[in-house]
């Protein structure tokens, strides 16, 4: 069973996702450019979203290339001298069980054995708690290491800790999966059970870029104690032209679409589902409560002090359906949407509609269950697709699909 949101947000100028020169993402689709945010953006701003924290803050997992230094650094105000020594063996270990050690970092920071992994690492709550458990006890019944047993420790910490086991307690791991790029068997792989897409823009988009000024306040202070304007040819001491700074930054204007699609089953096996069934199941439609609110709700984080373009989807199309065909939406926009008097937003809810009701009866897909949500009228509903006039209503139609 696969479970889609198809999302459609109108962000004003913003920079929400920028590319290698400080630019809003690009894509070219159907001929014309359009402004686009990474999926990774997108599905960073859920995971570390306060929406998401408030609702599984112990279900989070921490993803960083310096685990053992965090471990390190939360229990070295308990130690000194030689047992200070003795952690830093422990951490190191737990190091090589995570990957190969980066050495020039050990180097570059004078450490006798490195903190940091080569590899970027993701682990859950429990995971990170296991090796707290482990470093603690080694602590305290005095475990001594030679550089050389280091790496041998480090070997055996995957099976004491558990991390050669895969992981059912957190959400977003159990969403979108655990790589591994490094050598090793310490910890297991997880597979993605959902995907998300980049979002796009409806329609052909335009960069523009913004030239600001940051004003001087002592030079504005000076300017007016002095009674000098900047067209004043004497200024003595005081030159009261200019700004601080002066800079440029660039920015777009967009209606985004966006995909997920989450492969039910899948989700409910990661989270433990071959040994609790209903228990995994009920805790993957609340994690799919959980991401989806976050994703009509939350807003990848780029210079948002500076636009501050926070904006709840404008309509959100909920779909549960039996047979796995993953279907975007989002050739509804390979032809752009063209400017209307009613902006972009209302053409473009109903060209996702329309597709998606073209792709269900094209391909028969005579399962399917549906709800819809929006904050505009007018829109032209499909036969079979369910309205709701709130957001929770969706979730309650898809624990009603899925039941």
């Amino acid at each position: 069973m696969l479970v889609e949101l198809h999302l459609l947000t109108s962000h004003a100028p913003s920079n929400l996702n920028r590319d290698d020169f400080g630019r809003p993402k690009t894509a070219l689709f159907g001929g014309t450019e359009r402004g686009r945010v990474s999926s990774q953006a997108l599905k960073r701003a859920i995971r570390k979203s306060g929406w998401l924290e408030e609702r599984f803050a112990d279900k989070i997992s921490t993803r960083s290339l310096h685990i053992p230094q965090m471990l390190h650094d939360e229990f070295a105000p308990q130690y000194e001298g030689d047992d200070l020594d003795r952690l830093m063996e422990l951490c190191g270990a737990v190091t090589h069980a995570l990957g190969d050690p980066d050495a020039k970092y050990a180097k570059k920071h004078d450490q006798p054995t490195s903190l940091k992994t080569s590899q970027i690492v993701f682990l859950t709550p429990k995971e990170i708690e296991g090796l707290r458990n482990l470093i603690a006890a080694k602590m305290e019944d005095g475990t001594r290491l030679t550089k050389k047993e280091v790496k041998a420790f480090g070997d055996t910490v995957s099976e004491a800790v558990g991390l050669d086991k895969r992981p059912t307690d957190a959400i977003d791991m159990g969403l979108f999966g655990r790589m591994t790029t490094a050598k090793t068997s310490s910890f297991v792989a997880v597979d993605a059970s959902m995907q998300v897409a980049h979002p796009i823009a409806t329609h052909t988009t335009v960069t523009e870029t913004d030239y600001f000024t940051a004003v001087d306040d002592w030079k504005e202070e000076q300017k007016k104690a002095t009674g000098r304007s900047d067209e004043s040819e004497d200024r003595g001491d005081v030159d009261s032209r200019g700004s601080g700074h002066i800079g440029e930054l660039d920015f777009n204007s967009a209606v985004y679409y966006k995909y997920l699609s989450c492969d039910l089953d899948a989700l409910v096996r990661n989270l433990g589902g071959d040994k609790d069934p209903e228990g995994a199941k009920a805790a993957a439609l609340d994690a799919l409560e959980a991401v989806f609110g976050a994703a009509c709700v939350v807003t990848p984080t780029g210079k948002q002090n500076s636009f501050a373009s926070h904006s709840p989807a404008d309509a959100a199309l909920l779909v549960v359906r039996e047979a796995k065909v993953p279907c975007s939406l989002a050739t509804a926009f390979e032809r752009a949407v063209p400017a209307t008097s009613d902006g972009y937003t209302a053409a473009s809810t109903d060209a996702m509609l329309d597709r998606y009701d073209r792709i269900r009866r094209g391909y028969e897909l005579d399962t399917d269950k549906a709800a819809f949500f929006t904050l505009l009228d007018g829109a032209a509903i499909p036969h079979g697709v369910e309205t709701v006039d709130r957001i929770g209503g969706l979730w309650e139609e898809m624990r009603a699909y899925v039941a």
